[in-house]
C-alpha cells in the first residue's frame, strides 16, 4: 500500500538578521523558503515562533502535587512581579524533573508585546518559543542570534529550562560576564544542574577566552535547520492575535449573514417573478377566452331581447293589462286617478292624482313593496300638492341591465 503523504506546514521564525519562512512535515527538519514577515497561502497549518524577547522562560522548583503545578507557577510569577494573564494562552507550565515531592518546572509566559506580522490576513494556528524549534544539546548552554541579538538557551538534560536575550550585541567580555551572572543566579535557585558544554551557533567570540571565563569547553558549529513543532505542543497565543481572530470571525459571520440575506432576497424576487409571469399567462388566457365568448354573448343578448319583445304575445304574466292590474292592487288605488301610464318589458311610468298627499304617499309606498312589481327599481319624486289639497304623484320604474 502507498504511504499517505503528510501535509507540509509553514513555520515563521526570527533568523539571525531577518524573519524567515520554513516548511516541513510535523516533527521533521524544515526547508528554508527565504525571507518573509507573513504567512503564505497554501499551508494547512501555520506556526509562529517568536523570539526570546517576547517570553519569560523561567525554571523553578515548585512543591506540591502535579495537578496544582499551574497554580503554583502563577503564584511564583506573581512573587517575581511578572504581570501576565492566567489562562493557557498566556502561560504554559511543564514539569522537567521531580524530586522529594517537588517539581522542577519550566514556566513559559508571554509578554505584552505586539506580534511582528506585517500581514494579519492569515493568522498562525500555534505560537511557540523560537528556541524550542531546535534540537538543543543536552545539559549545555547554546548561544545564537535572533534578529541581531544574542540569545542564550540552557538545557537540563534534553529539556530547555531557561532562555533569554543578552544585553550585549557581541560575544565579548560583557556578554560573558552577563552569562556567568545568569548561571550564578540559577545555581543559587538550585535549578541549574551540571553543564557539560557550551555550543556556539555564532561566528564571533574567542573560544579560549570563553573557556577561561565560563569553565566550559565551547564548540562552534552552524545553526541547524529547525524542526516543525508537534501539533498541540503549545497553546500559547498573544492577545493581539486573539483579538484579530475574533475580528476576522465577526467579519466572516457578517459576510455569511449578508450572503444568506442576499440569497433569500434573490429567491424571493425569483418567486415573485415566477408568480407574476404565471398570473400574466392566466390573464392572457382569460382575455382570449373572453374574446372568444364575446360574439356568442352578443348573440345570446339579442335572442333575450327578442324573446322579451315577444313575451307579451305568448306569456300572459307579461301582458300590459296584467301590469296595469298589478298597479291597481294596492287598497289606496281606489282613490287614484291614473292620468298617464306607460309600460315596456324594462320600463314603467305612472302619473296620477290623489285627493290628498297622504294617500299619494301611501299608494306609492304600497306599489314599491308589491311582490308582483318587485323586479322594478322605483323612483318616486315628492307629490305636487294643488290648491284644493289634491296631490299629483309620479313613479318611474326600471329593470337593471343584465350582462353575461
Amino acid at each position: 500500500m502507498a504511504k499517505t503523504r503528510k501535509p507540509t506546514h509553514e513555520l515563521l521564525l526570527p533568523g539571525a538578521k531577518v524573519w524567515q519562512s520554513w516548511t516541513g512535515v510535523e516533527e521533521a527538519l524544515c526547508q528554508a523558503n527565504g525571507e518573509a514577515t507573513a504567512f503564505g497561502k497554501d499551508a494547512p497549518r501555520r506556526v509562529l515562533a517568536l523570539p526570546a524577547t517576547h517570553f519569560w522562560v523561567l525554571p523553578a522548583w515548585l512543591k506540591g502535587q502535579s495537578e496544582h503545578l499551574r497554580g503554583m507557577a502563577l503564584l511564583h510569577l506573581e512573587r517575581l512581579g511578572v504581570k501576565t494573564n492566567d489562562d493557557e494562552a498566556s502561560v504554559q507550565v511543564r514539569s522537567i524533573a521531580e524530586k522529594e515531592g517537588a517539581h522542577l518546572a519550566r514556566i513559559l509566559a508571554l509578554k505584552d508585546q505586539p506580534v511582528p506580522l506585517t500581514d494579519t490576513t492569515r493568522l498562525p494556528d500555534e505560537v511557540t518559543l523560537h528556541a524550542l524549534c531546535y534540537p538543543l544539546v543536552q545539559s549545555s548552554i547554546t548561544i545564537f542570534r535572533e534578529l541581531g541579538r544574542l540569545v542564550i538557551a540552557i538545557t537540563s538534560g534534553a529539556q530547555l529550562i531557561y532562555c533569554t536575550p543578552l544585553s550585549s550585541a557581541h560575544l565579548d567580555d560583557h556578554a560573558l560576564a552577563e552569562l556567568n551572572n545568569i548561571c550564578l543566579q540559577l545555581g543559587f535557585q538550585g535549578v541549574l544542574g551540571r553543564l557539560e558544554s557550551l555550543v556556539l551557533w555564532v561566528e564571533d567570540g574567542d573560544l579560549e577566552k570563553i573557556q577561561r571565563a565560563t569553565g566550559l569547553t565551547p564548540y562552534r558549529c552552524d545553526m541547524p535547520a529547525p524542526t516543525m513543532p508537534m501539533r498541540g505542543s503549545s497553546l500559547l497565543m498573544p492577545e493581539d492575535l486573539v483579538i484579530e481572530r475574533q475580528r476576522q470571525n465577526t467579519r466572516a459571520r457578517t459576510r455569511l449573514i449578508a450572503l444568506t440575506i442576499g440569497a433569500a432576497l434573490a429567491a424571493a424576487i425569483a418567486l415573485i417573478a415566477s408568480l407574476t409571469s404565471f398570473a400574466l399567462q392566466e390573464r392572457n388566457m382569460l382575455r382570449e377566452k373572453v374574446a372568444e365568448m364575446a360574439p356568442r354573448a352578443g348573440k345570446v343578448m339579442d335572442h333575450k331581447r327578442a324573446w322579451q319583445e315577444a313575451a307579451p304575445a305568448v306569456d300572459p304574466a307579461t301582458w300590459p293589462q296584467q301590469m296595469l292590474l298589478h298597479c291597481m292592487e294596492p287598497k289606496s288605488s281606489n282613490e287614484a286617478s291614473i292620468t298617464h301610464w306607460e309600460w315596456t318589458p324594462k320600463r314603467m311610468s305612472i302619473i296620477g292624482r290623489m285627493p290628498s298627499a297622504s294617500l299619494a304617499l301611501e299608494y306609492t309606498q304600497e306599489l314599491k313593496t308589491s311582490e308582483s312589481l318587485a323586479h322594478f327599481t322605483w323612483e318616486t319624486p315628492a307629490p305636487v300638492i294643488a290648491s284644493d289639497n289634491s296631490a299629483t304623484f309620479e313613479m318611474k320604474g326600471g329593470q337593471p341591465d343584465e350582462e353575461e
